[in-house]
């Protein structure tokens, strides 16, 4: 996370498909498997460093969880019955096998670490691309399922904190304001997702006709001056009602050190105000990684996944309550 805490989390994702074989959504379960063992294989040595998840073997908790952590895909999860995920052991690299494509490898990271997560993905690339034949038009570039992936199939994105444009509701204007930048701006789960937790997805539209130097060079310009743009927005945002605005945060603050039962949205909306509460120094937190960590965890299947059984909304809702209030009172302060 940023030291500001505001680009939460960076990730580059690079679109591939295996010259001669049909799209994922076309392939029978022996050349579906092919592909897996192509992908995997070509890990070699590294190979010590992953471990491989065919979706067949995956619980619906589980596929609900690495969902929620942003690893996989809904698609990879209810697409081809062969697909499979590939990740390390750091959970900061995973690579869907027969999503919409042959091949989705992405790197997320946190903080703004934009050319980090490149590099890393990239090496990856270069090692799965050595051994398989991949599509790759000398005119368009990678060719892909979708057509708005043809060209370097690469989506450069960053996670971002906005309360302070959102409680201005001046979001908007702002997006409008970096469109130049051949942007997209969803919720924290993609398109058509809400963001009670003022989350936002920031990520390119263009790949066809640009280069991933370009592409990064865009998405990060872009980033830096949406997050101007949000100090700005929380300076404005103080100066226009301190005295409201720090009430509704310390209420906030006592509310999730103290609940007995929250909802999932409920505690989003807590919490964007005590972390923007530790931003303002209303509030000191000791560990704002572990406050990262907590809107993970107390996610419904994470957390469910960690208890080892299923519950119901209200067992989930004081199941969270409960370590909320336990993580809130050792990190965050008066």
């Amino acid at each position: 996370m940023s030291e500001n805490g505001i680009v939460i989390s960076s990730r580059v994702r690079l679109a591939r498909n295996i010259a001669g074989l049909p799209f994922p959504s076309k392939l029978d379960s022996e050349r579906s498997l092919a592909v897996t063992q192509k992908v995997y294989g070509a890990l070699g040595k590294a190979r010590e460093h992953y471990s491989i998840i065919r979706i067949s073997d995956m619980s619906d908790l589980q596929g609900e969880a690495l969902k929620e952590m942003h690893l996989i895909s809904d698609d990879l999860l209810h697409g081809n019955k062969y697909a499979a995920a590939i990740m390390n052991k750091s959970n900061d690299v995973c690579i869907m096998v027969n999503e919409e494509d042959h091949i989705r490898e992405q790197c997320i990271l946190p903080g703004k670490k934009l050319r980090d997560a490149y590099v890393k993905i990239n090496e990856i690339d270069d090692i799965i691309s050595s051994s398989n034949k991949i599509a790759f038009d000398p005119r368009l570039g990678y060719l892909t399922s979708c057509p708005t992936n043809v060209g370097t199939g690469m989506r450069a994105s960053a996670l971002m904190f906005l309360p302070g444009l959102s409680l201005t509701n001046s979001l908007e204007r702002c997006m409008n304001a970096v469109s130049r930048f051949d942007l997209t701006v969803r919720g924290e789960y993609g398109e058509g997702t809400s963001s009670e937790s003022c989350l936002y997805q920031i990520s390119n539209q263009k790949t066809l006709g640009l280069s991933e130097s370009d592409i990064l060079a865009n998405v990060t310009a872009a980033v830096e001056q949406i997050e101007r743009n949000e100090i700005a927005a929380r300076k404005a945002l103080l100066a226009a009602n301190g005295t409201a605005l720090r009430d509704n945060i310390m209420r906030a603050y006592g509310i999730l050190s103290n609940a007995y039962a929250l909802s999932g949205k409920e505690f989003m909306q807590r919490m964007a105000l005590v972390k923007l509460g530790i931003y303002y120094e209303f509030l000191k937190c000791e560990d704002r990684d572990a406050l990262e960590k907590l809107i993970a965890d107390v996610k419904p299947a994470s957390m469910m996944l960690k208890a080892g059984k299923i519950m119901d909304g209200e067992e989930r809702d004081v199941c969270r309550a409960e370590k909320v209030s336990s993580v809130v009172g050792k990190v965050v302060s008066k």
